[in-house]
């Protein structure tokens, strides 16, 4: 894989391997040089109002320990992408504490740099 483009053979290891995991999530991603990119992110799952223990959630693996390390690969299908400067200097620990994420202030201050699926503009 030098490309950076899975092959064939790697993408049907990934459907066959019982602990890959395809879950809804967002992520930041913020240039932290020498070609490397540090990001925050979540993901949801369960329904708010639903009574799921933490511990149920695929990328806990059946762990009830607060903090999973999760060594492996990033699987990423972007629904859009917004490039913004709005959250510059807040870091990736202010950005992780974000109560909500205000898109239209977001791209008030950025552009759509992908929308292939027409998401956002419709």
């Amino acid at each position: 894989m030098n490309d950076f483009r899975p092959t064939d053979a790697a993408l049907a290891g990934l459907r066959l391997d019982p602990h890959a995991r395809h879950v809804p999530a967002w992520m930041y991603v913020q240039r932290a040089g020498d070609g490397t990119v540090s990001f925050v992110g979540s993901s949801r799952v369960s329904d708010p109002n639903s009574h799921v223990r933490d511990a149920d959630h695929p990328l806990h693996y059946g762990s009830t320990r607060t903090h999973q390390l999760i060594v492996g690969e990033l699987v990423v299908r972007p629904h859009f992408v917004v490039g913004t400067d709005v959250l510059r200097g807040q870091g990736l620990g202010g950005i992780a504490a974000l109560g909500g994420h205000d898109l239209a202030r977001y791209l008030g201050c950025g552009d759509v740099v992908l929308d292939p699926y027409g998401k956002l503009l419709r």
